[in-house]
């Protein structure tokens, strides 16, 4: 089968004559069919009229630009989500005042007479305690609170820098309700004092994480001028020196190490160089023959609540640095080594205290001792609150429970704790007997000297001995008058040839569980 020409059976155009051009004017030429003239020139281009085909004139336009964008999401914090502006500044800083009222609350609930350790203090010739002394009990006490508050206050800026202002407001509100920290804020020592320089040491060194190893210098006066306030801050340096090459390897990277290292040789420089004018703090070593299962427990008890928080809020940021309320945010987060290791630091600093003075066999002032460590845990333990509460507050009730209880357990161990001598009776019978002459024997010497530092000097006062010696004392009549706490008559002063019983006084209100003074004077 042949193929036809290609004129045949095609439709044919007219010469010069486009199809396109064609099909318009003769199906959709206003319903008109054209015609062709050969008269009529039907170049494809009138312009051009040796061109074969017609090019049409056109012009490029540019895209128009993308609009900005109304508002901008800012940097996300490193563990979790928080927009850090000028409202919610003042929002922190709210909360954060009236924390710190809580716990000015809570310590100044707590009242009575003076401890021997605070009337021994205040006796003291020391450049602090002289100047204490000056304002009296009430005066040192409200010192040491101030003190309290402002290691409070960095605590929660320690953690706003480390995570994020919601981590720092769980923290200060867990450390502004331990029995430790309320004690001590109504406790006329210098621990408050030792406190809020290592909250201060903690802050700098949390503040100077991205500027360079130099900067940490700013920290060491603060961390060598702790232990010369409360020795139990010696137990702490070491653990400031490690954070300060965790805080800082994210920005710093191996100059981290030279951060650590510029710390602890300024730190140690200016120990030795007080040691050198002021002497080796006393106490720090001393041995005694308390159960370690004993003091473990008691530990246990006063600071267990908020070390497993902060275990579980140490646990929790180790696994994830971000909880995740932003999905799309993007940016350098440490990595889980760092985390990891900065979440074992601060958790097994808590644990300091409470080993060292298991291990000497001494409890003395554990439960303020307790405070050092559980300073450096709160960091994490407000991280664990923040996490528990989930993203943007998915859970506040958790929050919540976690603070009304150790709320509540913090107010009832601090009642048991700070159960000072109700001296007051002791001290008024005393007034009539004593004067700048005689010698007297009594089981709180601090105290007596302390209330009748008018009428006599410290030297006059005598501790009581017990057993033989006492007996010995009291047969030679070596004293103008004999103090003793006791639930009963001693067996040598029962039918005293040289004494006789002048009162027994015993406590009344909260304190009548103690045992009562018994006076007795020279006949």
């Amino acid at each position: 089968m042949s193929t036809p020409p290609y004129g045949q059976g095609h439709q044919q155009y007219p010469p010069y004559y486009g199809a396109q051009q064609y099909y318009d004017e003769h199906y959709y030429g206003g319903g008109q069919q054209q015609t062709y003239d050969p008269r009529v020139s039907y170049a494809a281009d009138p312009e051009d009229p040796d061109a074969d085909y017609y090019v049409p004139h056109y012009t490029v336009l540019e895209p128009e630009p993308e609009p900005e964008p109304g508002y901008v999401l800012p940097e996300v914090p490193v563990s979790a989500w928080s927009v850090d502006n000028s409202r919610s500044a003042w929002i922190s800083r709210g909360a954060l005042l009236l924390i710190l009222l809580v716990q000015a609350g809570l310590s100044y609930r707590l009242d009575g007479s003076a401890f021997a350790q605070e009337a021994k203090f205040l006796l003291s010739d020391g450049p602090v305690s002289g100047v204490l002394a000056g304002t009296g009990l009430a005066g040192a006490r409200t010192l040491s609170l101030v003190w309290a508050l402002g290691a409070t206050a960095l605590v929660f800026g320690a953690t706003r820098l480390l995570f994020n202002a919601r981590a720092g407001l769980a923290a200060a509100a867990m450390y502004s309700v331990l029995e430790s920290t309320a004690f001590t804020g109504r406790y006329a020592s210098l621990h408050s004092l030792s406190l809020f320089l290592l909250a201060a040491a903690l802050w700098l060194l949390a503040k100077t994480r991205q500027a360079g190893p130099a900067a940490v210098l700013l920290a060491a006066p603060f961390a060598a001028l702790a232990p010369f306030a409360a020795y139990s801050a010696a137990l702490y340096l070491p653990a400031l020196t490690v954070l300060a090459v965790l805080t800082a390897y994210r920005f710093r990277g191996a100059g981290a190490l030279v951060r650590g290292a510029l710390f602890a040789v300024a730190t140690g420089a200016l120990c030795l160089a007080g040691v050198r004018l002021h002497g080796m703090p006393h106490g720090w070593n001393a041995h005694a023959m308390d159960g370690p299962a004993g003091l473990l427990k008691d530990s246990a008890e006063w600071g267990g609540l908020v070390l497993l928080v902060a275990v579980i809020g140490a646990v929790g940021y180790a696994r994830r640095a971000r909880m995740g309320e932003m999905p799309w945010a993007e940016g350098e987060a440490p990595g889980p080594l760092r985390r990891s290791a900065l979440g074992l630091t601060m958790c097994a600093t808590a644990l300091l205290a409470p080993l060292y003075q298991a291990w000497l066999g001494n409890g003395s002032s554990l439960h303020i001792h307790l405070g050092f460590g559980l300073l450096f845990a709160v960091p994490m333990a407000g991280l664990g609150v923040s996490r528990m509460m989930g993203a943007h507050f998915r859970y506040p009730q958790i929050g919540i429970m976690i603070y009304v209880a150790a709320l509540v357990v913090g107010m009832a161990q601090t009642r048991d704790l700070y159960r000072p001598p109700d001296s007051a009776s002791m001290i008024g019978a005393l007034r009539p007997v004593v004067d700048a002459r005689g010698s007297y024997l009594t089981d709180d010497p601090e105290i007596s000297a302390y209330y009748l530092r008018a009428q006599t000097e410290p030297g006059q006062w005598h501790p009581a001995p017990r057993g033989t010696a006492l007996a010995a004392a009291v047969k030679k009549g070596s004293y103008d008058a004999i103090v003793l706490r006791a639930a009963t008559v001693p067996e040598q002063l029962r039918g005293a040839e040289h004494y006789r019983l002048l009162a027994v006084l015993g406590p009344s209100g909260e304190d009548a569980g103690q045992a009562p003074y018994r006076i007795w004077v020279k006949r």
